[in-house]
């Protein structure tokens, strides 16, 4: 009987493994990227904890809001559930200290009860705000930008429009002044005819 070699088998098994393991590596430092965060996210917030209330298996974070950057609700504070408490921890869920701010991407979990939760427990500082308000341009979801420009082009065209309206009036006026002293061309072929005519009359 021949005897199985194992080795290769093993060998085989051990890269399956690596390979699996550094693609999850790779994919969740992708996801841990703003760009994949912003295109991935509900709604985008700045906040700070104000309070902090942990139970056996999760915990709820009320979050004051500072400022929303994506996709607003009219709301001055917000909860985030995270599936850590007291007798659980989950690896990829979010924690945060009392007064800690932050910057989060947000899915939504319940908006009747302002519900939310942060997608692979990852928070951004407070530092990160350009970052992701470039991101949101990017990504054609900064809606306050659209906004002001919206605004202020609707003010450029009212003055434009106001500017051109009056260039038109005083267009209108020149062009009146300068037609009023001459004739039309019609008018002065029509004189010179009666002129030429009267002359070879005479």
């Amino acid at each position: 009987m021949k005897r199985l070699n194992l080795f290769p088998i093993l060998f085989t098994l051990i890269l399956l493994l690596l390979v699996s393991n550094l693609a999850a590596a790779l994919i969740d430092a992708e996801a841990a990227k703003i760009p994949y965060q912003v295109n991935n996210s509900d709604r985008i917030v700045i906040g700070t904890v104000s309070k902090i209330d942990t139970y056996s298996s999760y915990t709820i974070y009320t979050v004051k809001v500072k400022e929303w950057l994506y996709n607003p609700i009219p709301a001055e504070t917000i909860k985030i559930r995270s599936k850590i408490g007291t007798n659980l921890t989950v690896e990829d869920e979010v924690e945060f200290a009392q007064n800690e701010s932050a910057l989060l991407m947000l899915n939504d979990g319940n908006l009747d009860e302002l519900l939310f939760r942060v997608p692979l427990g990852i928070k951004y500082p407070v530092s990160d705000r350009d970052a992701v308000i470039e991101e949101l341009k990017a990504q054609g979801k900064w809606q306050e930008e659209n906004q002001t420009e919206n605004k202020t082009s609707e003010t450029g065209m009212k003055e434009n429009t106001g500017t051109t309206g009056e260039q038109e009036e005083s267009s209108n006026q020149t062009q009146k002044s300068n037609t009023t002293p001459f004739m039309s061309p019609v008018c002065m072929l029509a004189v010179i005819g009666v002129i030429i005519y009267v002359r070879r009359k005479n």
